[in-house]
């Protein structure tokens, strides 16, 4: 007995001992694996995030030598992220931080038939402000002042091009909510000065697609792993009544979320499909009723009168992108119709007859279309040199009512083909020859300076 205590008394502490390591073991590998935990779900989060950047983000390398940027539809973001993806932290908040951002242009204009025309000009310089409140949860917004002075003397103006809140759910869903972006053609996303070619913007994506083009609304857009991305939504859209440029019909009429008539909203989706390296294929549509039950005559009894006529605006586009190496072309066609255009244009004329006035009639359908090529090479570092040559052809009254004829004026062909060089990526230099077929006294050569941030 006396030996059996002795060694009970001896193997207690060992056995205390071992159970304390087991203890300890058991408590580090659950240390450990609460560790595992935490990092694989910020691994989650950064892969979440960068793929959200490389989605939505306009890549900084010159043209020619992009991933195109597109793939991400919610172009909505197209030049807040083309900034976003340069920008600066300024501030934290809780759970956040915020970034600034920015590009501009200075151009110039020389006309070879008129000299009188000449023109220089601060086009546009446009600041990016956005917020990161949490890991999903994020505000973007684009100020733009254009030609340098905005008062109401001057032809300048100050205008918010986005103000939206956007949450992602995952990768392939993800809602926006504000005044955003419409998803169509390469310029309407992506129009900062050194990611397009050419020192003007091309016609097409002015005239017919009337850049840059946003709306009030909502939006759900994301992406899938096998490269197709989409983006569907509900927004204001265009008022016919506010018609006022036959050479850009939905430039005037499209409503900027500025005290937008509503009655009716629109609706829009686009697809696009990635991939393949190096390849882009994409479209997409616009449709809504756009006399808004009559809305302007109802607040200004001075203004034409529509009552009884409902008219639809509808766009459409298709576009495709092949980058390899330092090759990159583009093409893309544009179509648009406006409804009951000559119920509309009845209106227009009798009360032009009555009031002495000349306010146009709007087109039935209008179109544009371009072909682009261009080549970057390297010269050193991240220096390029990016010939290119663009062919477009548009036609804003490619169907009129009433058996109207349309203004040669708006409707032309036009060659480009120029010069862009690359210092930096952020920065550009551009030269340009444009080549007007049909208005001729429109031929010129064009000078700019680009730059983002």
């Amino acid at each position: 007995m006396l030996l059996a205590a002795t060694a009970l008394s001896t193997a207690t502490p060992a056995l205390a001992d071992q159970t304390s390591l087991e203890a300890e073991v058991a408590l580090l590998k659950a240390q450990i694996a609460a560790q595992k935990e935490q990092l694989a779900a910020q691994a989650a989060r950064l892969e979440q995030v960068e793929a959200r950047l490389q989605a939505t983000a306009t890549p900084t390398t010159p043209p020619a030598a992009l991933a195109e940027s597109t793939s991400k539809a919610s172009g909505a973001t197209a030049s807040p992220t083309a900034v976003a993806a340069n920008t600066v932290g300024v501030g934290k908040g809780s759970g956040g931080d915020t970034t600034i951002g920015g590009y501009g242009e200075i151009t110039y204009n020389g006309y070879l038939k008129d000299s009188s025309r000449n023109q220089a000009d601060l086009k546009r310089l446009v600041l990016f402000v956005g917020h990161r409140f949490s890991d999903k949860l994020s505000f973007n917004s684009e100020i733009e002042v254009e030609h340098a002075v905005a008062s109401s003397g001057d032809q300048g103006e100050v205008a918010i091009e986005q103000a939206y809140l956007d949450y992602s759910f995952s990768q392939a869903a993800n809602l926006k909510a504000g005044l955003f972006l419409m998803p169509f053609g390469f310029l309407n996303r992506n129009h900062e000065p050194p990611v397009f070619y050419g020192v003007e913007r091309n016609e097409v994506e002015t005239r017919i697609i009337p850049s840059t083009w946003r709306e009030g609304g909502m939006g759900l857009y994301g992406s899938t792993p096998f490269g197709l991305s989409y983006d569907v939504g509900v927004t204001t859209g265009f008022d016919v009544a506010k018609f006022d440029d036959p050479g850009a019909p939905l430039a005037g009429s499209h409503q900027e979320l500025q005290l937008a008539k509503a009655s009716s909203l629109s609706f829009y989706g686009s697809l696009e499909y990635q991939g393949i390296p190096g390849l882009l294929i994409g479209g997409a549509v616009f449709t809504g009723n756009a006399t808004h039950n009559n809305a302007d005559f109802k607040a200004d009894h001075s203004l034409p009168d529509f009552s009884g006529i409902t008219s639809r605006v509808t766009l459409w586009d298709v576009h495709g992108r092949w980058q390899h190496r330092g090759l990159d072309l583009q093409a893309l066609y544009a179509r648009g119709t406006i409804s009951r255009s000559a119920a509309l244009g009845t209106v227009i004329e009798n009360f032009n007859d009555t009031n002495g006035t000349e306010l146009p009639v709007a087109p039935s359908a209008f179109y544009g279309w371009y072909v682009q090529g261009a080549y970057s090479f390297a010269l050193g570092g991240t220096a390029t040199l990016d010939p290119f040559v663009r062919y477009e052809k548009f036609d804003t009254q490619a169907r009129l009512p009433l058996g109207l004829m349309s203004d040669l004026a708006n409707r032309d062909r036009v060659l480009t083909t120029g010069l862009s060089f690359h210092p930096l990526r952020e920065v550009v230099v551009k030269v340009d020859y444009q080549k007007f077929f049909e208005n001729k006294d429109n031929d010129r050569i064009n000078l700019g300076l680009g730059y983002m941030f």
